[in-house]
Order: structure tokens, then sequence, then C-alpha cells
């Protein structure tokens, strides 16, 4: 594979505490430390809840979901939540193959996973 992933940092003054990133390209083994590091650089030292759009992520192998995996327990160790948004199907199936879609809470669009966040924090 070794196309690029890239992480776009979206600004949105309606979202308080949120952080939204976008991410693009295939994510394998050959780029999956890169990404980590990006997106713990992109996710810096704030303390808030993280949606990561996925709606163009074509390709995600297991070196991948453990990106995923360290993003989430970053977060959560800061008391926050990471939510997957606008998956690839052959993404979404993987993580429900995986058993991580509870994990993540998965949303079908951007809009849905700030909804479930909303509702998260007023909880």
């Amino acid at each position: 594979m070794s196309t690029a992933v890239h992480v776009t940092v979206t600004s949105d003054d309606t979202l308080e505490n949120v952080s939204l990133l976008a991410l693009a390209g295939e994510l394998d083994y050959t780029n999956a430390e890169r990404l980590q590091h990006d997106l713990q650089e992109s996710i810096g030292p704030d303390s808030r809840d993280l949606i990561i759009d996925l709606k163009d992520l074509t390709f995600c192998d297991s070196t991948g979901i453990q990106v995923f995996l360290a993003v989430r327990k970053l977060v959560h160790g800061r008391g926050h939540s990471v939510v997957l948004a606008q998956l690839h199907p052959r993404l979404e199936r993987l993580f429900h193959l995986t058993g991580l879609t509870q994990a993540f809470g998965i949303q079908p669009t951007v809009g849905d996973a700030v909804e479930a966040l909303q509702a998260r924090q007023s909880s």
C-alpha cells in the first residue's frame, strides 16, 4: 500500500471541547507509526473529546487498528471519548468483526458523532 495517510485538523467554533480530525488515504504497516505520531501531535496536550472523520480513509489493516486503539487510550486517559464517523463500508465491517464498534461509538455522520458526544457530556 504505502500511500500516506493525511491528517486534517478541522476547526469548528460551534464544537466546545471537541477536536475534529479527518483522515484520508490508506492505513497499513508502512505508515501506521507516522500516523500515530501525526495524530498525537494533532491532539496535543488538550483534554478534549475527539471525532475522527474516516470518510476518505479507504483501507486499514491490523496495525492501523492498533493506532486507533493507542489514540483511544490516550484520549480516555484524559477522561474523554473518541468517536469515529463516516466509515467506509469495509472499515465499518472490520471494526464490527473485531468487536471495536462499541469501543469507539461509531457514527454514520460527523453530525451524529457530535450529537453522541453532547449526549455523553450532558449525562
